[in-house]
C-alpha cells in the first residue's frame, strides 16, 4: 500500500516538473451536449483509454444552453479537446447558427481542438442541411475544427436512427468511434 502511494508521487511530480507538451498530452477532453452525448457516455471514454474525460451532456440541450454549461466547465476544467454534440435541438437558421458556432469558439483556449459531429435529425425538428454546411464551412476554415461525418454515417446505412434522431446502442458506439478515431487523428497529432 504505502509503494502504491510513493509510486503515485513519483509520477504525479514528474508529470509537473515535464514539459508543457506532456502536461498537454493529460489534459482532459470536455464533452458538451445533448441527447446524443448522452447516449455516447458508456463508449467514448473507453474508447479514448488514457484520457479522463468529463462530461456535460443533457438531453434537449439547444447550442445556447450548451454555451452556458461550457462557460461554467471552463472555469473547472482546462480541456486540449472539446466535443461539442448540439444542433439538433436548434433552429434552422444557418446564419444564427454560425453565430453560435463563432461565440462557443471564441470561449475556448485558441489551442483547443474542437470535434462536432454533422447533426441529423427527424423531418418534424425541421431542415438540418445548412446547419451541416456552416460546419464544414468552419472546418475548412478552422484547422482545430473537426466534424466527423455522421450524416454520412446515417445516409450509408452504417447506422440507423430509431426515432429520426437517435441510434441503438449499436449506433452510439459507432457515432463515439468516429469521435475517437477523430481525436486521434486530427487533435492528438
Amino acid at each position: 500500500m504505502r509503494t502504491a502511494g510513493i509510486i503515485a508521487l513519483v509520477l504525479a511530480g514528474a508529470l509537473a516538473l515535464a514539459g508543457p507538451a506532456a502536461r498537454a498530452a493529460q489534459a482532459p477532453v470536455l464533452v458538451v451536449g445533448d441527447s446524443l452525448g448522452v447516449g455516447m457516455q458508456p463508449f467514448l471514454g473507453p474508447m479514448l483509454g488514457y484520457r479522463e474525460v468529463v462530461w456535460d451532456v443533457r438531453t434537449g440541450r439547444t447550442t445556447p444552453q450548451g454555451l452556458q454549461a461550457l462557460r461554467a466547465d471552463l472555469r473547472l476544467v482546462r480541456p486540449r479537446t472539446v466535443v461539442i454534440s448540439l444542433g439538433t435541438n436548434d433552429g434552422s437558421d444557418p446564419g444564427r447558427f454560425a453565430d453560435r458556432i463563432r461565440r462557443l469558439l471564441l470561449e475556448l483556449p485558441r489551442t483547443a481542438c474542437v470535434v462536432w459531429p454533422a447533426i441529423v435529425r427527424a423531418p418534424r425538428k425541421g431542415a438540418y442541411d445548412g446547419l451541416d454546411r456552416v460546419l464544414r464551412r468552419q472546418a475548412l476554415r478552422d484547422r482545430r475544427f473537426v466534424v466527423p461525418g455522421w450524416d454520412l454515417a446515417v445516409a450509408r446505412g452504417n447506422v440507423v436512427l430509431t426515432d429520426g434522431v437517435h441510434p441503438n446502442a449499436i449506433g452510439f458506439r459507432y457515432r463515439s468511434g468516429m469521435i475517437a478515431n477523430a481525436i486521434r487523428a486530427r487533435c492528438d497529432a
